[in-house]
């Protein structure tokens, strides 16, 4: 036979006054409360060596912003005209042009090989009937990766190579 259970004998977080209403007072102060957040240094990711690797894989967003911005100015130009088009192609081969080309070529690589270095880690197969080791899950990302690129190197130089003529 089921039963009530017994009130708490716990403290009340909250009193009521003799009408039977909450007190307003204490309700207000429990939620205007903010949770503790402790004090971090700007420099914390200093520290640790993996702290600063995983840092400099975040940075590496800003070079290639600036690259994808680049490139729609590009856009732009190219719906300004020919001209247009023609002074923006004449600005990546200065050598402003060419340092931030580089720097987001050297971003977007490492970005690629620690990202696909960290597939191990994040992708875990482990189960009752399958267990696949971390290094065979790293070698199949980086043939794939491989098998990719390939194929946008054959399908690009397929698609720009002269097919004769006069």
């Amino acid at each position: 036979m089921w039963t009530r259970p017994r009130q708490s004998t716990a403290a009340r977080w909250h009193r009521t006054s003799t009408t039977g209403s909450t007190c307003s007072a204490c309700c207000e102060a429990r939620a205007m409360r903010k949770p503790w957040q402790p004090q971090q240094p700007r420099n914390w990711w200093l520290r640790n060596p993996a702290y600063r690797r995983y840092m400099l894989r975040e940075a590496t967003a800003l070079p290639l912003l600036l690259y994808t911005l680049l490139l729609l100015a590009g856009i732009v130009q190219f719906s300004r005209g020919e001209a247009a088009f023609a002074t923006w192609l004449s600005w990546l081969q200065t050598p402003a042009g060419l340092l931030l080309q580089g720097i987001a070529l050297a971003a977007a690589l490492l970005h690629a090989v620690t990202w696909v270095a960290l597939v191990p880690k994040i992708l875990v197969i482990d189960s009752d009937r399958l267990r696949i080791d971390p290094r065979h899950v790293l070698r199949a990302h980086q043939l794939g990766a491989l098998a990719g690129n390939l194929g946008l190197i054959v399908a690009t130089l397929w698609l720009l190579w002269p097919t004769g003529g006069a």
